[in-house]
């Protein structure tokens, strides 16, 4: 996987999430960063969660 996108137009926003739920994403942070030889950070494990669960349509301009 490449390096992490680049957010031109990022809002902060907050979530709350269990206990076990921010151990099983620090884990696979960790997990993730030992199989790319990078490190990843917990945001970027759940942004690219959202990513995969609320993707944002691409949309097709035929006239340009």
């Amino acid at each position: 996987m490449a390096r992490p996108k680049e957010i031109k137009d990022g809002m902060r926003l907050s979530v709350v999430l269990s206990k076990k739920q921010v151990e099983q994403i620090k884990r696979r942070a960790t997990q993730m960063s030992a199989q790319e030889g990078r490190l990843i950070g917990v945001s970027e494990v759940i942004r690219m969660a959202v990513e995969i669960a609320c993707p944002i349509p691409k949309q097709f301009d035929m006239f340009n």
